[in-house]
């Protein structure tokens, strides 16, 4: 029996490892310049899909759609409803959502009303494959509107799990030449052959990344920080390469700030960043935790000159594994502005992270985070 088990454990790493090597040297990571004319950010849930659907009644060519997880809902159906009349009114709709992130998710309850697929279907290696999301959020409207951020489509986005309760993220409307760059990056992700050339002008980098091409983008900048560097995340698990390069930024005197949510909706990853955050925390970090809901925005900033925002946490799964979409920007860019004064804020509505809040973590959390240790690549 344990034979049986030795050789599942191998075949399993060896699929792993396999899918990481042709990733490696097949990757589709993009990479774009560009610009806006109007940004707006939205931190709450209700304000962002009201204004989505009103910009979609709006709609006179065009919707693509795309989130990781979508649901059977309240506030889903409301925008399938509405999505089903736009395409009936010759709207071309299509609908992109993640094979294992909208797992429950069955086709046949939108009954062909608009074009819909799920991306990263199992294929070989399929257990490489069930692990690479398509952790994307992006909706752009006549190819001239565009959303991109943190929210997903479903009611606990709307502050209705009673559990988590107020939902706190960061997404983005954006107006001007990005919202073309981002209806290139959902028609790669629908299938079509990438015939655009990738901009190089602009203000506004776009990275559309997998693998671990993310991690080295980061891990960069980590590098060259001399003063600060800001992190906000939901879930806060780096990989070897960026906690060594958060440590040794502390050792040159860069400071580290870390805001995180103190409740927690997946147990095992708040369990695995415990021993990051402790060690982090015993060389000089800052850290916050966001009380007033459950944060799940994700922010960086370097120096307080240069932001990257985006749909990626900062944890091993974003940065070495999913299909993520981020935004790089200098200072003076109104994204990068908005994005201050929005981190500011919810560090004001956050505590400090202490020894004694440390100490008194609960036994079975204390356990999970040496248990998560082979599991992390995962988290």
């Amino acid at each position: 029996m344990l034979w049986i088990i030795f050789i599942f454990i191998l075949l399993l790493i060896i699929d792993f490892q396999l899918g990481r090597f042709l990733v490696s040297h097949r990757n589709k990571s993009q990479s774009w310049r560009t610009t806006t004319e109007e940004v707006e950010l939205f931190a709450d849930g209700n304000s962002l899909f009201e204004s989505m659907l009103s910009d979609i009644e709006k709609a006179t060519a065009s919707i693509d759609m795309q989130f990781f997880i979508i649901r059977n809902d309240r506030i889903s159906n409301q925008f399938y409803t509405l999505l089903a009349r736009k395409h009936a009114e010759g709207v071309r709709v299509r609908l992109l959502a993640d094979w294992v992130g909208s797992f429950k998710f069955r086709k046949k309850w939108l009954d062909q009303k608009f074009f819909m697929r799920k991306m990263n279907p199992p294929r070989f290696p399929f257990f490489y494959h069930l692990q690479q999301r398509n952790h994307r959020k992006v909706l752009v409207i006549d190819q001239k509107i565009s959303y991109f951020g943190g929210f997903n489509l479903g009611n606990e986005y709307v502050g209705k799990d009673v559990l988590l309760g107020r939902w706190r993220d960061y997404h983005l409307r954006m107006v001007g030449e990005i919202s073309e760059v981002l209806r290139n990056s959902f028609a790669i992700d629908w299938g079509e052959t990438n015939t655009s050339q990738n901009a190089q002008t602009g203000d506004v980098q776009v990275l559309a990344t997998e693998g671990d091409v993310l991690e080295k983008t980061l891990l960069d900048y980590i590098k060259k920080a001399n003063q600060s560097i800001e992190i906000g995340s939901p879930y806060f698990v780096p990989t070897r390469q960026l906690a060594e390069a958060l440590m040794a930024a502390l050792v040159r005197g860069v400071e580290v700030t870390i805001l995180i949510p103190e409740k927690a909706d997946h147990i095992v990853a708040k369990a695995a960043a415990l021993p990051y955050l402790r060690k982090l925390k015993e060389h000089g970090a800052t850290i916050h935790l966001y009380v007033d809901g459950f944060f799940h925005a994700k922010v960086i900033f370097f120096d307080r000159k240069t932001c990257d925002a985006g749909t990626a946490n900062f944890d091993r799964r974003s940065l070495q594994l999913n299909q993520e979409l981020n935004l790089i920007v200098s200072h003076e860019h109104p994204i990068y502005q908005k994005m201050r004064k929005a981190y500011d804020a919810d560090i004001s509505n956050s505590k400090l992270m202490t020894d004694t809040w440390l100490t008194h973590q609960p036994l079975y959390l204390r356990i999970l985070s040496w248990v998560s240790i082979p599991f992390r690549i995962f988290l």
